[in-house]
């Protein structure tokens, strides 16, 4: 396509003059060659441009007239409320934007802000967009009040390759015909259902990544991936009725759930390695045989995120009526991260006795928060004397980071516990909890520094102590429980 002409200026004047203005504009200028005396033909700018967010295609247009016009050839079309003006003149923009683009491609479409009252100016932004062969279909309307109905018409497309909807009504058709090339797919607060679900995972068989937040009609999730050669991660996040999830995943390599305790069923996960589970902890009790149930398939996995509710639901009880630990191996677990949360009454010996079945654990992250432990009738009946009698060595383990270390009773005896066991620990890290409550002094580190020294069973293990604002070590976890 013909670029529009322009005047005779070129790259080559000086960048003082051009890049006072912005910081952007002084980086672009560096990259096209504004101090090396190129002077580019005007359609490899306007294609260079044309891959800049429309607004700073825009803002580019005032560093000269040959600039001008670079954003009718946009390729990425991003509108949110950043743009200046009333709700009419930001909706005027948009219109304008779309029917003088001449280009003959639009890569992505995004839209971030309330559409009421603009419900066809919208569409007609997707209909221009599918006719130029968009890849990327981004529309974020969490700040209306209703969701924004998004028609099969637009969502059956050939050339799509990502797709996010927030706040959304979606037709997925029963017979789809597009999405072959769909690799990215993001619902949040889209009420989508276990059959349109399954629909998507036989006809997407691209699928890389799959994100599901507080899609509330879910009922259950059905992962056939036995076709799906590239699916590697699975998010799921408050989906508040869902009570099942199966995955038959090969080329799984990463699950990310959020939600209350529910069954989780495993089939042919081999390459899942990462795992996190943020279980919320209900007012009834754990369920500890969907937690049971889910441990077979998770067995393999590297690094394990989770909270005390899983463990919880691990614990010694009556199985078979007898009072015995449940049998599992997390054979490959080298980093374990721990949330303790609620009033869940897991302690110390839940903690060891998980991290026994652990053979290769060599980082462990504990995060406090504002939990106290309870050590109660349970604990002084029949653990207590399980753990004095703990014979088990940690002889992988080199990394242990507190964090929310108040200083309490209990958090001491997990700490000299884990310094008694860890024969071969590398470093002891001790957080004070980010309310700045828990003050700490020269005088307290001197005393307690010649405490945890006396408990450790590696003489080379360094123990750093830092509030929570100055914690400066390089040992941090893999995955945040807030993934979202």
């Amino acid at each position: 396509m013909v670029a529009p002409k322009r005047d005779s200026q070129t790259l080559s004047q000086s960048p003082q003059k051009r890049t006072k203005r912005s910081h952007d504009h002084h980086h672009l200028g560096h990259v096209i060659g504004a101090n090396y005396n190129i002077n580019l033909p005007d359609d490899i700018l306007d294609r260079i441009f044309s891959f800049l967010p429309v607004k700073k295609a825009v803002q580019v247009g005032v560093l000269s007239t040959r600039f001008r016009n670079t954003w009718i050839f946009n390729r990425n079309l991003f509108f949110d409320r950043d743009f200046s003006g009333s709700r009419s003149e930001f909706f005027e923009i948009i219109k304008r934007v779309f029917n003088s683009h001449v280009g003959s491609k639009i890569q992505s479409l995004r839209f971030s802000f309330d559409p009421s009252g603009a419900e066809s100016v919208i569409e007609r932004c997707i209909d221009i967009s599918i006719e130029k062969g968009v890849e990327e279909i981004d529309l974020d309307f969490y700040q209306s009040w209703k969701p924004f109905k998004v028609s099969s018409q637009h969502i059956d497309v050939e050339s799509i390759k990502i797709l996010k909807l927030i706040f959304c009504e979606v037709d997925i058709p029963p017979n789809l015909q597009g999405l072959r090339f769909l690799h990215t797919l993001e619902f949040r607060k889209v009420d989508i259902t276990t059959k349109a679900m399954e629909t998507l995972f036989r006809h997407c068989l691209l699928l890389e990544s799959l994100e599901l937040w507080q899609c509330n009609k879910l009922r259950g999730l059905n992962v056939f991936g036995r076709n799906l050669k590239r699916f590697k991660v699975l998010k799921l996040g408050h989906c508040t009725d869902i009570m099942r999830i199966y995955v038959e995943a090969p080329t799984l390599h990463s699950i990310y759930y959020t939600g209350t305790v529910v069954s989780f069923e495993f089939a042919e996960v081999l390459q899942l390695d990462e795992v996190l589970l943020n279980f919320i902890p209900s007012k009834s009790f754990t369920q500890a045989c969907a937690i049971e149930t889910m441990v077979s398939g998770l067995s393999h996995v590297s690094v394990l995120t989770t909270t005390s509710v899983f463990l919880e639901g691990l614990t010694r009880r009556i199985r078979d009526w007898t009072f015995i630990d449940m049998e599992f191996c997390f054979w490959n677990l080298k980093e374990f991260h721990l949330y303790m949360e609620g009033t869940t009454y897991c302690n110390l010996f839940d903690i060891a006795a998980f991290l026994k079945n652990c053979p290769c654990i060599e980082k462990l992250f504990i995060d406090l928060n504002e939990f106290s432990f309870e050590w109660g009738f349970y604990w002084e009946l029949h653990q207590r004397e399980i753990l004095e009698n703990f014979q088990h060595l940690f002889t992988n383990l080199k990394f242990v980071k507190v964090k929310g270390f108040k200083f309490e009773m209990r958090e001491l005896q997990l700490v000299k516990f884990f310094l008694g066991k860890a024969v071969f620990l590398e470093a002891l890290v001790l957080v004070t909890p980010s309310n700045g409550r828990t003050k700490f002094n020269t005088p307290d580190a001197l005393i307690y520094d010649q405490l945890l020294c006396s408990w450790r069973a590696s003489p080379k293990a360094s123990i750093f102590i830092c509030d929570h604002s100055s914690d400066r070590t390089s040992l941090h976890p893999k995955h945040s429980k807030y993934w979202f």
